[in-house]
């Protein structure tokens, strides 16, 4: 018998001090408890709700690209849902008692593959609905420049040098890898400008970023599937003005994440905190 929801809610958020996206924390937890509830009175496990979140932001997505509005319409629910189901997994997860790597793994696999097939997936839909093809370009600037690329970049280039000196038997902090004098940070790296603009991000990015930006999607495709039916507006302006917002404001975010991830050293601070000496 699995227990009610108030007790679930206590036995899959106990002592998970995990920081959330605000629209997950105020909106999302609140639907996934019930879900999972559902789920644990079958044989599904944590993996298997990553998986259907993958799946279904992939359909998603090609409904957005390929259908009508009502099909968009759809698809960008399916991929809503997916949203709830980032929540589901963790909490299926804490109760089964399964946290893993593997889970993390496809956790990140769907955030690294959905953000950019949904944005690309919107250009490309509205680009077939209008003919505009300004769409197709600011849904790839969208695509790529939406995810924290110059971050992945970082993450990546440290595991990748501190995987390459773990074979060497070199070492793993060699002095031209230190900060000397300087407290290891890595939101901003070393420079005051560089922390205050990573400060004043993570507070913009619970609007703007996922998993808001699925919500404002929703919202615009659900004023154009009413549009379809009364023509307050030109068909597909409101969606075709936002693809053009979101793609310009996430080029310019990730160049100026550029320039202060490089002078701010960001990489020499991620390298320490991983693999400095404790």
């Amino acid at each position: 018998m699995v227990e009610s929801i108030k007790e679930l809610r206590k036995i899959c958020y106990r002592n998970s001090n995990k920081k959330r996206p605000l629209y997950m924390d105020m909106v999302t937890m609140k639907v996934s408890i019930y879900i999972t509830k559902l789920f644990l009175y079958t044989p599904i496990h944590a993996d298997h709700v990553s998986m259907l979140m993958i799946l279904l932001a992939l359909i998603g997505s090609g409904m957005i690209a390929f259908g009508p509005i009502v099909i968009m319409f759809i698809g960008i629910t399916l991929i809503h849902l997916s949203v709830v189901l980032d929540n589901v997994n963790g909490e299926v997860a804490r109760y089964r008692k399964e946290g893993s790597l593997m889970g993390s793994f496809l956790e990140e696999f769907y955030h690294t593959l959905s953000i950019p097939f949904i944005f690309f997936s919107l250009g490309y839909g509205i680009f077939s609905q209008t003919g505009t093809r300004a769409a197709i370009l600011f849904g790839f600037l969208a695509a790529i420049f939406a995810s924290p690329i110059v971050l992945t970049a970082i993450k990546t280039a440290v595991v990748k040098k501190g995987m390459d000196r773990l074979e060497e038997k070199r070492g793993m902090l060699p002095k031209k890898y230190t900060i000397p004098k300087s407290e290891i940070n890595v939101k901003g790296g070393s420079t005051e400008a560089g922390k205050k603009l990573y400060s004043a991000y993570d507070v913009i990015k619970q609007v703007w970023g996922f998993p808001f930006n699925i919500l404002h999607m929703q919202a615009i495709l659900a004023l154009e599937l009413l549009n379809s039916y009364y023509s307050f507006m030109q068909p597909f302006l409101l969606p075709l003005a936002y693809i053009m917002l979101y793609g310009s404001v996430s080029a310019i975010r990730q160049v100026l994440s550029f320039i202060v991830h490089y002078n701010g050293k960001t990489i020499f601070h991620y390298y320490n905190a991983l693999f400095g000496k404790k």
